[in-house]
This record gives C-alpha cells, structure tokens and sequence, in this order.
C-alpha cells in the first residue's frame, strides 16, 4: 500500500513483494475501457507473442498532449509497433506523437529495480514513464494500439460519462436509460444547472 502519494512510480514500486519476479499487468482503475474485445487480454495475447513489455495507446488532440505521457511511434511489426520514446506530460509542441498511454500496460520485474533509485520527475513525482524510459534501454517496449474508448474516470464528468456510456451500451438496460436521459434533459433549464443538487 502507498502510504504517500508520491506518483504512479512509487506506487508500482510499493507492490514488489506481492508481484516477485514475474511479470505483472497494470491497470490503472481510473481509466475504464469499453471495446468489443479486452484491452488487456488483447495485450496478453501480444505479450505471449514478444515476451517483451507492453503499453496500451490511442489516439489524443494534439492540443492534449501535455496532459499525458506521450509515446514515440517506431516501425511497424506484426505485433504492434515499437515504442521509440516516452515523454511525461510533454510541453506544447514538443510531443513525439498523440499517442498517449492510456493506463494499461504489461512490465518485467527489472522496472521495479529502477524504480527503487527512480528520482522524482514531473509534478515533483516519482514518474513510472521515466523508469521505463531506462528499463527501455535494456529491454523493447511495444505499443498496442487501442481503438476503442476510454474513460477518464479521475474526473467527476468523467466518471458520469463512463457510468451514462456503459448504460447505454448494455442491451438490457440502454432503452429505459435513453429515456430517462431525454426527460432529465427536457426538463432542464440554463439556470438550473447552477442550483444545488438537494
């Protein structure tokens, strides 16, 4: 457990013991997934093709990039693409692509060796980009590129987004919640919006 909040770095650091020396899927809870086929199962699959690491990415605005880590795209291979660069959160213009790591990825034990000296980088935080920055040049990181969508549930609207998005995606529930959408929506008016919610 993190006892301090010291970045998504120090985080993954903090739960070495219980993964030892395996390689390990991270999930970071707050970015939800919602495809036909698994994010991460798909990522599986590729792993067990390379046995090398693993990060999900997709597509951003350009104009976004500075708010995520930003992969560089290399060449083509028939599992993925390999990944070039990593950038935390990169200044504006300076982005090497707007594919942005979309919170799932695939790792070998040694980034926990790295992680162990990692210096605080971006937000004055221990950054997991910057660890596999290094553990990149002693082992290929591969990109999988994910085409379907992804909520940032880190966010207040995200997390209602997500919640309406998973709603109207179930069979079983996507009618009566479409409805219940268009009333709230009829009944709402500019003022409102400003009013307390109880």
């Amino acid at each position: 457990r993190q006892q301090v909040p010291m970045g998504l770095g120090h985080a993954v650091w903090c739960a070495r013991e219980l993964v030892g020396d395996e390689p390990f899927a991270l999930l970071l809870p707050d970015m939800i997934m919602q495809s036909e086929k698994s994010c991460t199962k798909a990522m599986v699959e590729l792993y067990e093709e390379t046995g090398n690491n693993i990060i999900a990415v997709q597509e951003c605005d350009p104009a976004e990039t500075h708010k995520y880590g930003i992969v560089g795209r290399g060449e083509d291979t028939h599992h993925g693409f390999r990944i070039t660069e990593m950038v935390e959160k990169p200044k504006a213009g300076t982005a090497p692509s707007n594919l942005y790591i979309n919170g799932r990825y695939i790792l070998q034990p040694e980034i926990f060796k790295i992680l162990e000296g990692q210096e605080k980088g971006a937000g004055n935080e221990i950054q997991l980009t910057d660890a596999m920055l290094k553990l990149e040049k002693q082992q290929p990181f591969y990109g999988y590129h994910y085409r379907g969508r992804t909520f940032d549930c880190g966010s207040p609207e995200g997390f209602v987004e997500a919640n309406v998005a998973f709603a109207l995606w179930r069979s079983d529930m996507n009618e009566n919640m479409a409805g219940v959408i268009r009333t709230l929506l009829d009944e709402l008016k500019p003022s409102e919006r400003r009013g307390a919610a109880f």
